[in-house]
């Protein structure tokens, strides 16, 4: 049946509308009068991480808009405080990163997030280590960060040694089941041990391993690898590496016809542009994800991860990708350690709290290990698949949004 609209009724809704802007605006204005949380830090905003440092970005800033905009501040200690964020361009060099970072642990910043890349992460954790003030990040997960005796330092998904766990736990549960593996990964903090991690589970779960390669860090070539993989017919071939290398990779089997009925590549096709580049060649394509915004949690700033993925959306043009929400997570995770704290002058006393936290969020769970990385059970990846031009998520079943694609399609009859 029709609903009539009628001219109060529209003068209500009006007046709703109306009322709900000027909440915001005022939350706004009383915003910039509030005392600030300052967070200090890195970004690749130029150089080589361009593409996904403004991703990570675009997740901070996305948190800390809706915070002082829509939220009027936080409280902390029976007070209000506005967020504030204060990222510089590292231009994805690491020198030029610590640098930059040491000027801000001099100038006094207490609280620091996460650039992108290992080799980044790696070395300004050493300082922050020193100033004995904490970094939340989701940009670095070589397991050098966490098993040299770090206190300071809390990563958004487990050690890379551990991060692909998930892809080899989903390709157990495909039917037929896979039997021979081809590992790739390259020589570098991030790659390696996420090669050798993903080694050992496959042997755990009894996949046979039929070769591994080790490639330098900047890949040029690999067509005396492919030439081997046509030889041996692997079911999947698995390339942990960096995501240009990945998609260099990726071209060159189709290029080359190098037909196998799975590859994985553990980063790459989160990205928007892998996929353009890669065209109809990018469908079947599977990688591990830390974030999807169909995860069906709650959340203590925004209600929902869906709420989150709504406001983001209203208020960036950049395309919502994992690294987002990882990002917004980390700032999740400092407000509830704040809040838990009562105290914004004690980075010693919020370090103690993000250790102990324990909280679901719009990224799931976050829950820290002893030294500092994602709990591996509960902070554990989901795996997507390249399907219709866009990432989906195949596993774990309970996020599950589309089967997976498998065996995928042949290149040569794309």
């Amino acid at each position: 049946m029709a609903h009539r609209i009628t001219r109060r009724g529209s003068i209500k809704a009006i007046s709703a509308t109306i009322g709900i802007g000027a909440l915001a605006r005022s939350n706004r204005a009383s915003a910039q009068t509030l005392p600030s949380v300052i967070f200090g830090g890195t970004i690749p905003f130029s150089g080589r991480w361009a593409e996904i440092g403004q991703s990570v970005h675009a997740g901070y800033q996305t948190v800390v808009k809706y915070v002082n905009e829509v939220k009027g501040g936080i409280d902390i200690g029976g007070k209000r405080h506005r967020l504030e964020l204060r990222l510089v361009d590292d231009a994805s060099d690491p020198q030029r990163a610590t640098t930059l970072l040491q000027k801000q642990i001099d100038d006094d910043v207490l609280f620091f997030l996460g650039s992108y890349s290992t080799p980044i992460i790696l070395p300004q954790v050493a300082l922050t280590e020193r100033a004995r003030k904490p970094m939340v990040q989701a940009g670095g997960g070589g397991d050098p960060i966490f098993t040299q005796g770090y206190k300071f330092v809390f990563g958004m998904y487990p050690r890379a040694s551990r991060s692909a766990f998930p892809a080899v736990d989903a390709f157990e549960a495909l039917s037929p089941r896979p039997r021979t593996i081809t590992v790739v990964y390259t020589n570098d903090p991030f790659s390696k041990p996420q090669g050798l991690g993903v080694i050992e589970r496959l042997k755990e779960k009894g996949m046979q391993v039929v070769k591994v390669f080790e490639l330098p860090a900047q890949l040029q070539d690999v067509s005396a690898v492919l030439t081997s993989v046509r030889e041996d017919a692997p079911d999947i071939v698995m390339c942990l590496t960096s995501d240009q290398n990945s998609l260099l990779i990726a071209r060159q089997m189709a290029q080359s016809r190098t037909d196998v009925k799975m590859l994985f590549t553990s980063l790459g096709p989160q990205a928007a542009s892998f996929r353009e580049a890669l065209g109809k060649y990018a469908s079947g394509i599977t990688c591990i994800s830390t974030w999807s915004p169909t995860f069906p949690y709650t959340d203590p700033i925004f209600g929902s991860t869906a709420k989150f993925a709504e406001y983001y959306r209203a208020n960036n043009t950049l395309p919502l990708i994992y690294h987002q929400g990882t990002a917004a997570a980390c700032i999740v995770a400092y407000v509830n350690a704040l809040q838990t704290v009562g105290r914004t002058d004690d980075p010693i006393a919020v370090r103690d709290a993000l250790a102990r936290l324990d909280i679901e969020s719009l990224y799931g769970r976050i829950k820290f290990t002893p030294q500092g990385d994602g709990d591996p059970v509960l902070m554990g990846s989901a795996v997507t698949q390249v399907q219709g031009g866009d990432v989906k998520v195949i596993a774990p079943e309970r996020l599950r949004e589309a089967p997976p694609l498998w065996p995928i399609e042949p290149w040569s009859k794309r």
